[in-house]
């Protein structure tokens, strides 16, 4: 098997290798400066005011569950189709995973299907942005105000997307953000909680270093003052200072990057247009995608993933849904759109790693794949 078009690729720059072994010779690795810088950079992009990184997306979104008061046996309104690493934190959280459905021949949550589902015992909605690809989050938010529920926005590979002029991640109470390898930025290993008001970020801060209160924790003489109180105990969950330096060196030729991924998306639009059998996934109108990956709808799709990867293309179904585990604590929903989604979908590379002829090699890979896919895995993978 060829392997010359990746789906996906990480941020490696001269800057990130630079930074890296001036934290390992400081041995400042834990914490230090490049913390609090990272997070200020990120305060430009992030679609919320106030930003606490965090060791991972997860814990991000655990800690905002967290925050929203989510307790055992509460409700968490989400969709089935997306990552563990969004709904796992519903389960740690040992609340309960109401599956909404997505709209017909679309990624975006079914607003309707989200307020029929609204009881008593709703304490949250989760909106994962698919793939980059906003969803209807100034609706969803509308809907979350007038229930008084908090809304959590799932940006975790949406970095410059833009919903309704803003970008994603602005219309809820927080935001989740993801700088696993693969990611718009890539800290190796690494997530930042954006809060809409400085007091939950406060308490985020503390939190996420077992409820220290930095401030007041040491004394004149850099030992554990014994007078600062410690009233809610937290967990570990810190981005260390060598990941957020890797992140930072990254921020400078972020927008490049994404622009490059645009226009990659853009002339893939425009190469695969007449293509039968292939029909792209809709951005909601006036909104811009960040194209994590570019998506399609086709039929026979396990066998034209099969006949992509075998001409060199790497693509991907992207997730399953996950309201198939048994691990979730969670009645079956009917959600028809959902597994239409999950039967059809296709993830495709347009990122900013790609060249002229790179895109010319998906077009004419997914030509090929489209007309031998009958259906049959027969002459495909077995």
């Amino acid at each position: 098997m060829l392997n010359n078009v990746p789906l996906y690729n990480s941020v490696v720059l001269p800057e990130m290798e630079q930074a890296a072994v001036e934290v390992l010779r400081s041995g400042r690795i834990a914490g230090g400066e490049w913390v609090a810088k990272f997070e200020s950079e990120l305060e430009k992009i992030a679609g919320l005011p106030h930003v606490v990184s965090t060791i991972d997306m997860t814990t991000a979104l655990y800690l905002a569950l967290f925050l929203a008061g989510v307790k055992d046996g509460d409700e968490v309104l989400t969709t089935a189709f997306a990552c563990l690493s969004t709904n796992s934190a519903i389960a740690q959280s040992r609340a309960v995973p109401v599956w909404v459905d997505v709209s017909p021949r679309s990624v975006t949550m079914d607003v309707a299907d989200l307020e029929s589902k609204i009881t008593a015992k709703t304490r949250a909605v989760i909106l994962y942005h698919v793939a980059g690809y906003p969803g209807p989050a100034r609706e969803i938010a509308e809907i979350c105000k007038k229930h008084n529920i908090v809304l959590i926005e799932d940006c975790d590979n949406a970095v410059s997307a833009m919903h309704a002029s803003l970008p994603v991640g602005a219309y809820g109470d927080f935001a989740i953000y993801s700088f696993y390898p693969n990611r718009q930025i890539n800290t190796t290993e690494g997530g930042a909680l954006a809060c809409r008001s400085i007091d939950m970020a406060n308490r985020a801060r503390k939190l996420r270093r077992f409820g220290i209160d930095f401030g007041t924790f040491r004394s004149a003489i850099g030992e554990i003052n014994s007078s600062s109180d410690v009233p809610e105990i937290g967990w570990s969950m810190t981005l260390n200072n060598m990941c957020a330096a890797m992140g930072y060196a990254q921020m400078t030729s972020l927008q490049s990057r994404q622009a490059a991924t645009q226009a990659n998306a853009k002339a893939l639009l425009g190469l695969t247009r007449d293509i039968d059998g292939l029909t792209p996934v809709p951005v909601l109108e006036g909104d811009q995608s960040a194209y994590w990956v570019l998506l399609f709808f086709v039929e026979n799709r396990d066998e034209v993933i099969c006949r992509l990867k075998q001409s060199g293309v790497m693509v991907s179904s992207i997730h399953q849904r996950n309201d198939t585990y048994s691990g979730f604590d969670a009645a079956p929903q009917y959600l028809p759109n959902t597994d239409f989604l999950q039967h059809h979908i296709i993830g495709v590379p347009c990122g900013w790693w790609l060249d002229e002829d790179d895109l010319l090699t998906v077009t004419a890979s997914l030509k090929g794949a489209l007309r031998g896919a009958v259906g049959t895995m027969t002459d495909c993978a077995k």
